[in-house]
């Protein structure tokens, strides 16, 4: 049985990241996702879901610490114009994606030492669920960024010789 080290001409060869001694990849190295389409769309709804929660939570009249209104509007403009960039243009953004999501787990973080918008701290449910969902969606905008540049996922303008 002869080995053959190439998995497919379009992708990466899994084989080159086996380190020395080990047999095998890591497990992450053997999934692809390869719907650069689909991939494209949650990015940018994940980080649309972001702008919108903290725009909802900017325009309350719950202030979570001292100046936090500009914190707020400071990642809401990054969040519209990574959405902006990203429908309107074929450039490879995911890097400034962070941007926004970094900002809303600090924004978050903060809170949890400040006066937070939560239900206990006399906030609206509805507010208290938009600051969550802000976090959440900096959590999973950051996970699947993550993934993105591991391999296990491709988002367009690539797409490793696969199409939607």
């Amino acid at each position: 049985m002869s080995q053959n080290t190439t998995v497919d001409n379009d992708t990466q060869d899994v084989m080159l990241h086996v380190p020395p001694g080990r047999e095998r990849a890591p497990f992450f190295r053997y999934i692809r996702v390869n719907l650069p389409r689909l991939t494209k769309a949650v990015l940018l709804l994940i980080i649309a879901v972001l702008g919108g929660c903290a725009a909802y939570v900017a325009s309350s009249n719950h202030e979570v610490f001292p100046a936090s209104d500009i914190v707020l509007w400071i990642v809401i403009g990054f969040a519209a114009v990574f959405v902006v960039v990203g429908v309107l243009t074929k450039l490879k953004i995911w890097d400034f994606g962070v941007v926004p999501a970094f900002g809303a787990l600090l924004l978050w973080g903060a809170g949890l030492f400040t006066h937070a918008p939560f239900v206990w701290n006399g906030a609206e449910v509805y507010e208290a669920a938009a600051w969550n969902t802000m976090m959440l969606s900096g959590v999973a905008y950051l996970l699947l960024y993550w993934a993105l540049n591991y391999g296990i996922l491709v988002a367009y303008p690539d797409d490793q010789g696969f199409e939607d």
